[in-house]
């Protein structure tokens, strides 16, 4: 089955040919074929050409499947007389030929599958057979006797827990958790049993002993159970029973705070990990089900570096014969990470509540020293405080103790990421407890402080500690020493984790006492710039809140001191350089960092760098060191100075003057460094901080504006010798800034000198008039940026003039013959012209509607004479506009609006002028042989005319009888309708004649 393709273009390997006698073509595109003279030119030869070729395309690819086709075939007739074997499975086939329209489609999947429906009808079973089984226990208890309720629950009960074995060798997994989990419950009841009966005086032991012996033997009993049989219900109900027997001890020793809550919740977690650490390095691997797969997924993120010690051996890789044993080892330790997991929010959730029982305390108001409630407060203070230091204490110790496990051979341990979140929770356990600690004695307002210290105080050390903790290596001989070196990184560096997270947190309410204290000279900037005397008022901040900036300040100033790289801080690098120039990863990338060993710490944002010393050097970004902290130093830096005259109770100028002189200080440090965030940050934190506080007083005002003037001038002259970059951006945002501050400046002096609005938006024009020679004079970037600016000063000066129209005309008339010397310049000539002609306009107009002006022509004649102007030389420079965009907005604007004026003045002078200026405008346009000047001239003229006939036809038509205008009507339209052809061919060619003209 075969077929040639059409002639044409060319097919692949063929010369290109004639689409309708296929001759080759001797050129590439002739006009014509050689031979049957076909054109091969034009939109209809281009579509021809294109549907050519896509015909060839099909026809080849049908070609292609052909041959698929034979071979196919061919293979399976050779395989007719083969023996008939087990059919393999097959994908499902589609059915021969089109589907039918209409035909009903495949029945969809269930909404419920096998396994669902199965766990809900056990899950549903078992509970009825639980509630049953209470309600036989404490409903119908006492129509047996001893021996009858004896031998009814321990039936049951042996038959419940009996049957879980023969049902998985049966493959019935199900059925056999849903039998432990009913078994398990009826071993409560008989618990509950068997003190309700009084066996063997068990009444007489207190309710919650009794429970939290009772609890604490069904929960091992049902993790081994559970274990051993291989079933997860048992495993999960022990481990989650478990949580009970601590908190029933403390109740039944009388200890109901929350203290004691806290450390048996701890405590508690300490030995479940100690347990199933035990049970992972002695017990042999079990291949269990996924048992708390969901529960593992869902607590992973955060309990990850406690489960992992357990886990860890299970879970350690395998090679080569061991795979499988591996991955049933997998399988086998999703038990322990889900206990593991349960054990340490649990332990957490107790520091959790020891933390926040001593934060209470100390947040407490404290009460008069010299009465007895303060004493006793301050008792009970310091007792909270000082028992949180236990439960805190050992999950400290806890967390710490499993970040300090060190791999040891047949067990990799943890990872670095893992160890360093352990660390830091462990870390802020500790801080808390110093924090509560500290806090307890000064007053509340230094709370905030007192946690913060000794975060500070961990932060600077853990800081010298991983100080060049992150070096590079060279080597192919120093991957195992580079994984040790990351291994002891992971503590301090979780340490210092936890002690930036609490310095942090602590440092809130300072910062939020600071941001008031700035903002606090804006509420007196009304009463400053009313006009009456200034008004004393009262400025002052928290000693607490200076104190806690000073100390978050030291702090970010030391760590900068240190130098950290980021390789110190374990911080990836935010683009490695393969990805910033573009270059894609490898494909295998993924699946090899996936795939590390525990040891070998590859994955999550604080393992990230932990590759690059087992790997090589380390270079780029993670190299150099770490900006943010001395960003952050520059950013505090500057209002923790100078709040401290408001901090000492200094007069209001003081902490102006420090503001200011901080901005000339930083400006200079700026210009001899290189331009680098901090350098920037801290100008930019003084300028702000002065121009928010100058504004409370007149004088003060003055002064910063005029210092912040002056250095954006020098920024603007001086910031050329800036790395490529970053200098032209300064200047121009230094160039910007010297021209607003100047138009503030030149405002604040004017009102300070008693001006009013007026005065002031003049003195706001002058300065942006002044920038127009300036921007001349400079070039480039810095040149635009003051042209703008002066421009946005200007306007809004003129906004802010509405109110006076006088004042109005007058900035108007400046501004308009400032852009007239703008317009001096080539690049700005056009613009420029606009500009000024529309400001003097406007300008006129405002002073004749001043003068009681009405006349129309007033107003419109110098807009028009200004748009002729404009359009005259724009027709002279560009031929190919029409007249119609040259002078028709000119010619509007002068005669438009004379007409209704004309219809409405019944004088003779306004038809005359009007009339001989139409008359000279239609001569000038026919002598032109301008379309526009012709049409609107002889419009306007023809409209004069009839208004000045218009009064003799009512005076004639008056004397007339009133039939004869009838009858001249009907005349005229006879005549009109016997040369109707005679009329239409004059109209056409009046309107040739119309459209030749220009």
């Amino acid at each position: 089955m075969t077929s040639t393709p059409p002639p044409g273009p060319g097919a692949p390997g063929q010369v290109p040919a004639c689409p309708d006698c296929g001759a080759p073509f001797e050129t590439d595109r002739p006009a014509r074929c050689g031979r049957c003279r076909l054109p091969l030119t034009g939109a209809a030869a281009a579509t021809l050409w294109q549907v050519t070729l896509a015909l060839q395309g099909v026809e080849a690819q049908r070609l292609v499947l052909l041959r698929q086709r034979d071979d196919l075939l061919a293979g399976l007739r050779a395989r007719r007389d083969e023996p008939e074997g087990a059919p393999a499975p097959v994908p499902a086939l589609p059915a021969w030929g089109p589907q039918r329209p209409g035909a009903p489609a495949a029945p969809g999947r269930p909404e419920v599958s096998g396994r669902s429906a199965q766990t809900a009808l056990l899950v549903l079973g078992g509970l009825l057979v639980s509630i049953a089984a209470l309600v036989f226990t404490v409903v119908s208890w006492g129509y047996l006797g001893i021996g009858g309720r004896a031998a009814v629950l321990a039936a049951l009960t042996g038959c419940a827990l009996a049957l879980p074995p023969r049902l998985r060798r049966r493959g019935l997994s199900a059925t056999a958790e849903t039998s432990a989990a009913i078994g398990l419950a009826l071993v409560l009841l008989d618990f509950f049993a068997a003190r309700a009966a009084g066996l063997a005086g068990l009444d007489a032991v207190a309710l919650p002993a009794y429970w939290a012996a009772a609890t604490a033997l069904t929960g091992a009993g049902a993790a081994a159970y559970g274990w051993v049989l291989r079933l997860r219900l048992p495993v999960v109900a022990g481990v989650l029973l478990w949580r009970l027997p601590g908190l029933l001890v403390v109740d039944a020793l009388g200890l109901g705070g929350a203290d004691a809550v806290a450390t048996a919740m701890v405590a508690t977690a300490a030995v479940d990990l100690a347990v199933l650490r035990a049970v992972a390095g002695r017990a042999p691997a079990r291949a269990l089900p996924a048992a708390g797969a969901v529960t593992t997924a869902v607590t992973a993120p955060v309990t990850a570096p406690v489960t992992a010690p357990v886990t860890a051996p299970v879970t350690a890789p395998a090679a080569g014969p061991a795979a499988g044993a591996a991955s049933r080892r997998t399988v086998g330790a999703v038990p322990l990470q889900a206990a593991g997991a349960v054990a340490a929010l649990w332990g957490g959730l107790g520091a959790f509540l020891a933390g926040q029982a001593s934060l209470s305390a100390v947040l407490v108001p404290r009460l008069p020293a010299a009465s007895a409630a303060a004493a006793a407060a301050a008792d009970e203070r310091w007792a909270v405080v000082l028992g949180a230091w236990l439960p805190l204490g050992c999950f400290a110790l806890l967390a710490l103790a499993v970040s300090l496990r060190h791999p040891r051979p047949g067990r990799p341990g943890l990872s670095a990421g893992h160890r360093r979140v352990a660390a830091a929770l462990g870390g802020v356990a500790l801080l808390v407890a110093c924090g509560g600690t500290v806090a307890a004695g000064p007053a509340r307002e230094w709370g905030a402080v007192a946690y913060a210290a000794p975060a500070a105080l961990l932060a600077l050390a853990t800081g010298a500690l991983l100080r060049g903790s992150g070096s590079d290596r060279t080597g192919a001989g120093e991957q195992a020493s580079g994984q040790r070196r990351m291994l002891g990184q992971a503590v301090p560096l979780g340490l210092f984790h936890a002690a930036a997270l609490v310095l942090v947190v602590a440092s809130v309410p300072a910062l939020g006492e600071i941001v008031r204290a700035v903002l606090a000279p804006l509420g007196q900037v009304r009463a400053a710039w009313a006009g009456g005397p200034a008004a004393s008022w009262a400025w002052s901040v928290a000693p607490a809140a200076v104190t806690g900036l000073w100390l978050l300040l030291a702090v970010l100033a030391a760590l900068a001191g240190y130098g950290l790289t980021r390789a110190d801080l374990a911080i990836a690098p935010a683009a490695p350089a393969a990805a910033a120039a573009g270059v894609p990863a490898p494909a295998g990338a993924d699946a090899t960092r996936a795939a590390a060993p525990a040891a070998v710490p590859a994955t999550g944002p604080a393992a990230g760098p932990a590759s690059g010393p087992a790997s090589g050097a380390a270079s780029g970004p993670a190299a150099g060191p770490v900006g943010g902290f001395a960003t952050a130093a520059a950013l505090l830096a500057v209002p923790a100075l100078a709040l401290l005259p408001v901090a000492l109770g200094l007069p209001y100028g003081v902490a102006v003057a420090v503001a200011a002189g901080s901005a000339v200080a930083a400006v200079a440090y700026a210009l001899s460094r290189p331009v680098r965030p901090a350098t920037a940050v801290a100008p930019v934190t003084a300028a702000v901080l002065a121009l928010l506080w100058a504004p409370a007083d007149q004088v003060a005002t003055i002064a910063v504006l005029a210092v912040l003037a002056a250095l954006s001038v020098v920024l603007a002259v001086r910031a050329g010798a800036a790395p490529a970059g970053a200098g032209p951006a300064v200047r121009v945002v230094a160039a910007a800034c010297a021209v607003a501050a100047s138009g503030a400046e030149g405002a604040a002096v004017t009102a300070t000198a008693g001006g009013t609005l007026p005065d002031v938006t003049l003195a706001m024009l002058g300065v942006a008039v002044a920038s127009a020679p300036v921007a001349a004079r400079t070039g480039g970037a810095v040149s635009r940026a003051v042209e703008g600016t002066g421009y946005a000063l200007g306007a809004l000066a003129l906004l802010l003039t509405a109110g006076a129209p006088g004042r109005l005309a007058f900035a108007l008339v400046v501004a308009g013959v400032a852009m007239s010397g703008v317009a001096l310049r080539p690049e700005r000539r056009r613009a420029a012209s606009l500009a000024a002609t529309a400001l003097l306009i406007v300008s006129s107009w405002i002073r004749l509607a001043l003068s009681g002006v009405g006349t129309p022509e007033a107003y419109t004649l110098s807009a028009a004479v200004a748009a002729l102007v404009i359009g005259g030389l724009r027709l002279r420079r560009h031929p190919e506009a029409g007249s119609w965009t040259a002078y028709g907005p000119g010619l509007g604007l002068g005669l438009a609006p004379s007409l209704p004026a004309m219809w409405v003045d019944g004088g003779w002078l306004r038809p005359l002028l009007l009339g001989s200026a139409a008359l000279v405008v239609t001569v000038l346009g026919a002598r032109s042989r301008l379309q526009c000047p012709l049409v609107l001239g002889g419009g306007v003229l023809l409209l004069v005319g009839v208004h000045e006939l218009a009064p003799v036809v009512v005076q004639v038509l008056g004397l007339l009888p009133r039939w004869v205008p009838l009858a001249f009507a009907g005349l005229l339209l006879l005549v009109l309708g016997a040369t109707y052809e005679q009329r239409l061919r004059d109209a056409r060619r009046l309107r040739a004649s119309l459209g030749r003209l220009h």
